[in-house]
């Protein structure tokens, strides 16, 4: 029978599927659903400093919030979800990673510690940075990212990822930089709110954000063997072979949310069948055998008498646009 453990972020994990940071993963109940369903790991849903604020039931004047951050008073914002860390960790066997999005520079490496203590496995950075100033270049956003995690590595000892959204620079660079620095893994992509516009009333309102699979796809397979640290996708995972598809690109594990919402966690089952039943028929007896097999890399290295890879690619391209 074919063995589906693999490592990410130094953890090992049972199989690659993960809980995306999710309703799903909210509470001690349902992480131990998620555990009982199968899952390798679970992303704890992620907290966010505002979000905090307003689920305990804080309401401040924007002056006194800003003196609230000033003074270091937010620093110790996240019991809810230490405790709830803490209580998981008595009864939870799978690795517990949680999820983090700050705006204020001083509370990102404060919460790592916290969540560290708490005992929680791994940590995520749900780093969002829209570029919306006309003025500032991509190197502003780049930094960004830099500085918060250089910030948060100081502090904890944890593996740390990063979840990064696809429109901030070149994925390429930004990820090979945030690796040199110490990220232990990047999660491709972060899909946010999207904007949509009511014609009838002329307000603008905001949708629940989509991942795109093959976005994820592309970008797995163009950083796999590039980059040293792992790499994990997410969005758009429908079928056991969309997890095989995504490992064959490069990726180390595979984080699972919406299908989860749509068809239960009873799906984890499905997916976890359908990935074996692949593996011996071509047979693989464990993940590393097929991981990255068809990344960029790889197939750079196997198509050198017809050129780079790239070429390879764009000539996939062509055959595609001719038909």
């Amino acid at each position: 029978m074919a063995d589906l453990t693999t490592s990410y972020m130094g953890l090992k994990l049972r199989n690659p599927i993960i809980v995306g940071s999710s309703d799903l993963t909210k509470t001690v109940s349902g992480i131990k659903k998620c555990e009982e369903a199968g899952v390798g790991a679970v992303i704890m849903k992620s907290i966010f400093e505002e979000q905090f604020l307003a689920e305990e039931n804080i309401h401040v004047h924007p002056e006194a919030l800003d003196y609230m951050r000033g003074g270091g008073l937010l620093e110790y914002a996240p019991h809810s979800i230490t405790r709830m860390i803490e209580e998981a960790k008595k009864d939870v066997s799978i690795p517990i990673i949680a999820s983090i999005n700050c705006q204020t520079p001083k509370l990102w490496p404060s919460f790592a510690r916290q969540i560290q203590q708490a005992g929680a496995d791994g940590l995520e950075l749900n780093i969002y940075f829209l570029p919306i100033d006309v003025d500032s270049p991509c190197k502003v956003y780049e930094e960004q990212h830099l500085r918060i995690l250089e910030e948060v590595k100081k502090e904890v000892s944890i593996p740390v990822s990063l979840k990064l959204m696809l429109q901030i620079t070149s994925v390429p660079y930004l990820a090979n930089r945030l690796a040199q620095a110490g990220s232990d893994a990047l999660v491709l992509f972060n899909w946010f709110l999207e904007p949509d516009i009511d014609v009838k009333s002329l307000k603008t309102r905001s949708l629940i954000g989509k991942g795109n699979f093959y976005q994820s796809l592309r970008w797995i397979a163009l950083l796999a063997h590039r980059i040293d640290c792992d790499l994990a996708s997410s969005g758009g995972v429908q079928e056991a072979e969309d997890i095989v598809k995504q490992i064959l690109a490069g990726a180390s594990a595979v984080q699972v949310c919406t299908l989860l919402y749509e068809k239960g966690l009873d799906e984890i089952k499905n997916l976890l069948n359908g990935m074996e039943t692949w593996m011996d028929e071509h047979r693989y007896s464990e993940i590393e055998d097929f991981k990255g097999e068809l990344s960029f890399k790889r197939q750079e290295l196997s198509f050198k008498n017809l050129g780079e890879a790239g070429a390879y690619f764009r000539a996939q391209y062509l055959e595609a646009y001719s038909k």
